[in-house]
């Protein structure tokens, strides 16, 4: 069974490893050494995520569909391994296109080509689980090794990158650093293009598939009848975009607001070291309580970071934004544990309202969902950040005449103070819903346990009206709808 976890965690080294590479990076790229305005780099992504409100459904209901000798979801990690590789080499380099209009054109469709390559690779994988195991906390196991390799890829790729692009490009953040650019997207893209084949090799599937049905917005949209999924979203989505909005507020705080960019990695090598460390204790709290509970610990400790760095500044000791990073990685490794290891029961808790296995539809719309408000966020923060007044290459600018530029005084202006209150103020408001929606999930081990015991009743032909009054009132407060309804409901469907 090692062999099995090892193998399914290969497929985060791409899903965690590009993220970070691209959230801390892409920014930068695009508007340093690009030379592209902030807007048009936001913009860039928001199309972006436009884009998969096509490709993620479409993919997820594909995989539902597929029918190959390799199963319904394998075949896609193969599939993907080209495409991949291509996307995040393109990402990094225009191919010496000149032209801010070409270049913006150029890059919106690396972009979208890069968010089609990790659609058609991550919407089966987020439905593979499963497939692979019907027992609760086997799967809370197999997503905290997932999450595991995410994190220590993260790890990785916070690193590596910035001494590769360094080395062949410079120390001066700019253009003369396009090649180092070039040669980190080559390296990671054979990495990431590798790790799906071992994904590949590593994962399996059921061999009973239900029949192919045929696709419908209204079978797409009936996945918002699940009480459990609305709920879930919820946590999902707030706890995300949290996460996203740190990473790119992150770097401007450090290096505006409190003027200690040169610990900038030793802060964040922390804040990545204690989320992978920090797997270990949400793993057994999810396996012995539920795989909600890490919410109840995490959270409130990040809210409660989060309202420390109001009185940070440029004398605080390294050590204690070191500590900081170690509170905000509790909160984070909870909230990346919980809810990717949520996901996977939530199939059941569908297959129990419609009586069918529609993984795929449900991998799909929760990609896009997170995809969609991960770039709506951005959006907005580039926005907002452009209308403080922040223009990142005029300060690069100033910052580079020396004695004449003054980084003190910077700190105390407006932009700065903006910044300031985005990154303590944004992930409290989030983190909050976050634990709102926490509070109103149910779905434990001995729920799960029971709705599994229902599927199998049904398949039996057990008419819903003989269930227990316990039975009910747990598929009612999962499903949202009375067990009576459940039958009427499957044979519709």
């Amino acid at each position: 069974m090692l062999k099995r976890k090892l193998g399914y965690a290969c497929g985060d080294i791409y899903g965690g490893g590009a993220f970070l590479i691209f959230s801390m990076l892409y920014m930068n790229f695009l508007v340093i050494v690009e030379g592209l305005p902030v807007f048009y780099a936001t913009l860039i992504i928001f199309v972006g995520k436009l884009w998969d409100a096509i490709t993620d459904p479409i993919v997820g209901n594909l995989s539902d569909k597929t029918r190959s000798k390799y199963g319904r979801r394998r075949i896609y990690f193969l599939i993907g391994i080209i495409p991949v590789l291509a996307s995040f080499i393109m990402m990094w380099y225009s191919f010496g296109i000149s032209g801010e209009t070409a270049r913006f054109i150029y890059h919106m469709l690396a972009y979208m080509f890069f968010g089609t390559a990790f659609t058609i690779v991550m919407v089966p994988y987020n439905a593979i689980l499963p497939e692979m195991t019907s027992d609760y906390n086997e799967r809370t196991s197999f997503t905290a090794m997932r999450m595991a390799f995410s994190a220590g890829t993260s790890i990785l790729a916070a690193v590596i990158p910035s001494i590769i692009i360094k080395s062949i490009g410079g120390d001066i953040n700019g253009p003369e650093q396009i090649y180092g650019y070039l040669a980190m997207a080559v390296l990671f893209g054979l990495i990431f293009a590798a790790c799906w084949f071992l994904t590949f090799l590593g994962t399996f599937e059921r061999k009973e598939v239900p029949a192919v049905e045929s696709f419908s917005m209204r079978k797409w949209l009936s996945v918002f009848q699940n009480r459990t999924y609305r709920i879930f979203l919820g946590i999902f989505i707030t706890v995300q975009v949290a996460i996203d909005l740190l990473l790119a507020l992150f770097v401007f705080y450090v290096d505006i607001v409190v003027l200690q960019y040169k610990n900038y990695e030793v802060i964040m090598g922390v804040l990545l070291v204690f989320q992978l460390l920090f797997m270990l204790l949400h793993n057994r709290i999810a396996q012995y309580k539920g795989k909600h509970y890490p919410l109840y610990i995490g959270l409130p400790v990040w809210i409660a970071a989060s309202f420390a760095f109001i009185f940070i500044t440029s004398e605080t000791p390294l050590f204690v934004l070191c500590i900081l990073a170690v509170l905000i990685a509790l909160g984070a490794s909870a909230g990346n544990l919980a809810t990717w290891s949520m996901l996977s029961d939530i199939y059941d808790v569908d297959e129990l309202m419609t009586s069918k296995r529609r993984e795929g539809i449900y991998s799909g719309i929760t990609t896009f969902i997170r995809k969609f408000s991960s770039g709506i966020a951005v959006l907005l923060l580039g926005l907002g950040l452009s209308l403080a007044g922040f223009n990142q290459n005029e300060y690069n600018i100033s910052r580079s005449m020396g004695a004449a530029f003054n980084p003190g005084e910077y700190a105390t202006t407006g932009v700065a103070l903006t910044i300031k209150w985005m990154f303590v103020v944004i992930p409290v408001v989030f983190l909050a819903a976050a634990l709102i929606f926490a509070l109103r999930y149910k779905l434990d081990c001995k729920r799960f346990n029971s709705v599994i015991q229902g599927i199998e009743k049904l398949k039996s032909g057990l008419n819903p009206v003989d269930f227990s009054s316990d039975e009910k009132a747990t598929y009612e407060l999962l499903t949202g709808k009375a067990a009576e309804s459940l039958w009427d409901s499957r044979i519709a469907g």
